[in-house]
């Protein structure tokens, strides 16, 4: 069935123009400029590609919607599928994490199984319309990370690799004092900071050198990309090149972010950093990266709307982006960065994965999501 699409503002790689879309059978069959009289009538909006997130923490949310409190993981996924598609967001990669040492029941090891095998039920029972995918976030200094890699890695949505390594006084928790005051307000008293630090620092120099290894050899076994998370200087950035790393996600300082360019690989930063004006851990700013030119990317991290607000911010005075150049960094970018060379773009052949958006004082509205052609939001 062919379904049309007219008088829209089509964002292409190129450039953004009034237009019309073809869709034949879940594919982009043509793009056209100048008016039409076929198709449903779009009355000016703009109309982009479907939003890619490659690291979403938000499924753990309707898994735990409060302490102590889990939900049927079969129905978190869907309610949690439902927030996606509301913002635009049509490829999520939902990012869980493995050996981690945090004390979150979501990330327990029987929990992590819970939310994987919740998110394949829903999807293969329908009820999922937006492509889901997993991210597999690999703590290496934590002691359990290779019984647990090999128990979750196998699943069949796995998708994507991350080297993580939380330990407090480097990477995203390089400002020791400010951690750990976070934790003296919890409630700590500096005995008990001082021997959870000893454990921690234990961990790393014990495990994370060789289980970096381990994980990038997982996800070469599987196929899937491997990505370095919260880089500070250019040794952490050759490290995890030299493995492998194609991504570098969430880099804590402009040197390394020049380095992971240089490199080769994929700068991708979180959304809500951009929108709130800044890291919360006090890192580098992701709009000081897009002035410097060293952006290529955004992934939601915890907050799905961040990614479209993103897209449009860019191209405000403060940055004076073209729309196409904008939405590239939630769309054709991260697919480039996951491999999946079938959408993120609106031209003849791509999936048609597509978002109608409409400005309203001031914010990005979502009016229409379609999913290979199907009407999904």
């Amino acid at each position: 069935m062919d379904t049309a699409y007219r008088n829209a503002l089509v964002v292409t790689a190129d450039e953004a123009f009034l237009g019309s879309v073809l869709v034949r059978d879940g594919r982009i069959a043509a793009v056209d400029k100048g008016p039409s009289a076929v198709g449903e009538d779009l009355d000016g909006d703009v109309l982009m590609p479907g939003v890619i997130d490659l690291h979403t923490d938000n499924l753990e949310k309707h898994f735990f919607p409060r302490p102590k409190i889990d939900w049927d993981p079969v129905s978190a996924a869907v309610t949690h599928d439902g927030c996606c598609l509301s913002v635009g967001v049509t490829t999520v990669f939902d990012s869980l994490s493995i050996g981690s040492f945090n004390a979150a029941a979501s990330r327990d090891h029987e929990n992590l199984a819970r939310l994987a095998d919740g998110l394949a039920q829903a999807g293969a029972a329908g009820m999922l319309k937006a492509d889901h995918r997993l991210h597999w976030r690999c703590e290496t200094p934590a002691d359990d990370l290779p019984d647990r890699l090999e128990s979750l890695a196998h699943h069949p949505m796995t998708a994507l690799f991350s080297l993580m390594d939380h330990t407090p006084g480097q990477r995203q928790y390089r400002n020791i004092e400010k951690h750990l005051a976070g934790w003296a307000e919890n409630g700590m008293t500096p005995e008990a900071i001082s021997e959870r630090m000893a454990g921690i620092r234990d961990r790393q120099a014990r495990n994370a050198e060789t289980h970096r290894r381990l994980v990038a050899e997982v996800a070469q076994h599987y196929g899937a990309p491997l990505a370095s998370h919260d880089d500070e200087d250019r040794a952490h950035v050759d490290e995890a090149a030299d493995l492998g790393a194609t991504v570098s996600e969430f880099p804590v300082t402009v040197e390394a972010a020049r380095q992971a360019r240089e490199r080769g690989m994929i700068v991708v930063m979180g959304g809500p950093n951009l929108i709130r004006g800044g890291s919360y851990s006090g890192n580098v700013r992701a709009a000081e990266l897009a002035h410097e030119g060293l952006l290529d990317a955004f992934a939601s991290d915890y907050v799905p709307r961040s990614l479209i607000e993103c897209a449009f911010a860019l191209t405000r005075p403060e940055f004076g982006w073209s729309l196409p150049r904008a939405a590239a960094v939630v769309t054709s970018a991260p697919a480039r960065a996951a491999r999946l060379a079938d959408r993120g773009l609106i031209e003849a052949g791509r999936r048609a994965d597509l978002m109608r958006v409409r400005i309203q004082d001031g914010l990005p509205i979502v009016r229409g999501v379609w999913v290979e052609g199907r009407r999904a939001a």
